[in-house]
Order: structure tokens, then C-alpha cells, then sequence
């Protein structure tokens, strides 16, 4: 279970995950060897996991979400093929109209034509998959909600939102 300094926590990697865990006890108000060893238990508890994210439009690429729908087989075996293509970037399964929603990130139109006659439309199970391609990312955010002090470095500008 994680409480609330472990979200605070969270949320100053979310901020800038290459923050050091004595910068992040300050901001929290806890020791740096406290920091680590929250971050080291949510870590191994598969809670927390930092890495690098790429804006695919500013990359040349296609960020394009897929609508799925399955028919006369079991919803998780469709995602699970999904989930093994390189090109596939998440799968969730959902409550609606369809089914899953899978992210996918392509070179162009011509790759996305690829990836969608030739390998996604051809997975058993599955009866339709509608593209919605991304023009703009808005707002990507990944704070909890009710987080409120995000740090400031020098040189940098926060607009609040």
C-alpha cells in the first residue's frame, strides 16, 4: 500500500525523473536515505518505474490510438497478441464500445496502413479496429490529483493549467 509521502514522491520523479532522492527530501521533508528507501520498495513492489518519454509528433512520428473490438474469443488472448508487436506501446482492456484500446506509434501513413491491415486486422479475434490519429498532445499529465508544489528551477517557466 502506498501512502501519501510515497505519491509525493511519485509525483516529484513525475515532475523530473532524473531528480535526485536528496533533492526530492527536501521538497517532501524527509532524509535522502528515507527517499531511496521508499523508491527502492516501490520499485521492487512494481508500483514505480522512471523512464524516458518521446513526444512522437515532435519525433515525425504518428501517435495513434486503436479501438478494438473482439469477437468469439477471449477478450485477454487478443491483447496478449497485441501486446507482442514491437509497434504496440500499451493495451488496455475497457468497458464500452469496444473492447481495447491500443497505442500504437508509426513511422507514417504508410506504416500505420501496415500495421493495420497486415498484422492488426489479421489477429484472430479481432472484428474491427478503428484508427484515431493524434495531431496535437494538449496536456499529458501525470500528476496526482490535488498535487500542488511543483518545483521551479532556474531558468525554467511553469505555466499553471
Amino acid at each position: 500500500m502506498i501512502d501519501d509521502l510515497d505519491r509525493r514522491i511519485i509525483d516529484q520523479l513525475r515532475v523530473d525523473g532524473r531528480s535526485s532522492f536528496a533533492e526530492i527530501g527536501r521538497t517532501v521533508g524527509l532524509s535522502e536515505a528515507s527517499v531511496r528507501a521508499r523508491y527502492q520498495r516501490l520499485q521492487r513492489k512494481g508500483v514505480l518505474q522512471v523512464v524516458g518519454m518521446t513526444d512522437a509528433v515532435r519525433m515525425g512520428e504518428m501517435e495513434v490510438h486503436l479501438a478494438v473490438r473482439v469477437h468469439h474469443i477471449p477478450v485477454a488472448l487478443v491483447a496478449h497478441e497485441l501486446s507482442r508487436m514491437p509497434d504496440v506501446r500499451y493495451v488496455a482492456s475497457c468497458v464500452g464500445p469496444y473492447d481495447l484500446i491500443v497505442d500504437v506509434r508509426c513511422r507514417d501513413l504508410e506504416h500505420l496502413a501496415e500495421l493495420l491491415t497486415e498484422r492488426v486486422r489479421r489477429v484472430n479475434g479481432v472484428a474491427h479496429a478503428e484508427a484515431l490519429t493524434v495531431l496535437e498532445v494538449i496536456k499529458d499529465s501525470y500528476l496526482w490529483e490535488g498535487f500542488r508544489e511543483v518545483p521551479v528551477r532556474p531558468g525554467k517557466r511553469i505555466i499553471p493549467g
